[in-house]
């Protein structure tokens, strides 16, 4: 995340192996001119993503690796004094987070992948209040033009199985719109969505497939619609987009 020349970095700090013992993680601020670490905060347990709204950094906690006793919580850190403030409970295992435009956050959590099911939860960020639980399973999200677009591939070990979702939301009225994203028969056809985007001026949809992650994967391109433009080939295990304007 960025603010006022600095960039904040969230650290498992530590191995990344299944350890009850595993240490806090941290988030670290570098100065983005001298790309020296200036300051650091311990946090929760192995911290995923991070947002800032105003003057407060917010951290999703995942505890991934100290499963099954996961951290639940997102820390809200004052960039001023660099310190947290508090910690929020909201679900095991947290990992995506995004805000709106109207002071709300969206965090993900992956659940354990056994009995607790991957949700999407939405907190009010002055109060820290979960405000609702969408009970969705979502994988990854994107916020554009006051819509959150998701899709879920969400994998349980009782049934060795995966279970794909996709949906938007109307950040605005914070209720569903759609359960589908693109035409019916691509959903199909994308056998494992791995990343999404939206051109935040034509909204047309962007989704790769990672497919089997040892072979070539692909990129496809629909309109605002949904309906199928063009698909290409994406390398082994495509997954992030970058918008660059000419």
């Amino acid at each position: 995340a960025f603010k006022d020349g600095k960039a904040y970095a969230s650290s498992y700090a530590g191995p990344v192996a299944i350890n009850p013992k595993a240490p806090k993680g941290k988030v670290v601020e570098i100065d983005t001119t001298s790309l020296s670490i200036q300051r650091e905060v311990v946090v929760g347990y192995q911290p995923e993503e991070m947002e800032i709204v105003g003057n407060q950094l917010f951290v999703a906690n995942s505890g991934g690796y100290k499963a099954p006793d996961y951290d639940n919580t997102v820390s809200v850190i004052d960039l001023n004094t660099f310190t947290e403030l508090k910690k929020i409970n909201v679900a095991i295992n947290l990992h995506h987070l995004k805000k709106d435009n109207y002071g709300d956050l969206y965090v993900t959590s992956r659940g354990d992948y056994y009995n607790v099911p991957s949700s999407l939860y939405l907190i009010d960020a002055a109060t820290g209040t979960v405000k609702k639980n969408f009970n969705l399973s979502v994988s990854e999200m994107t916020i554009v033009n006051d819509k959150l677009y998701f899709y879920g591939n969400e994998f349980n070990y009782n049934t060795h199985s995966y279970k794909k979702s996709f949906g938007i939301i109307d950040v605005k009225t914070e209720q569903i719109i759609a359960n589908r994203i693109f035409d019916k028969e691509y959903e199909d056809a994308i056998k494992t969505p791995y990343g999404i985007a939206v051109n935040p001026i034509t909204e047309d949809i962007y989704m790769t497939d990672a497919r089997n992650y040892v072979s070539m994967g692909f990129v496809y391109c629909f309109d605002k619609n949904g309906h199928f433009k063009w698909k290409t080939e994406g390398g082994n295990i495509p997954a992030h987009f970058a918008f660059l304007y000419k």
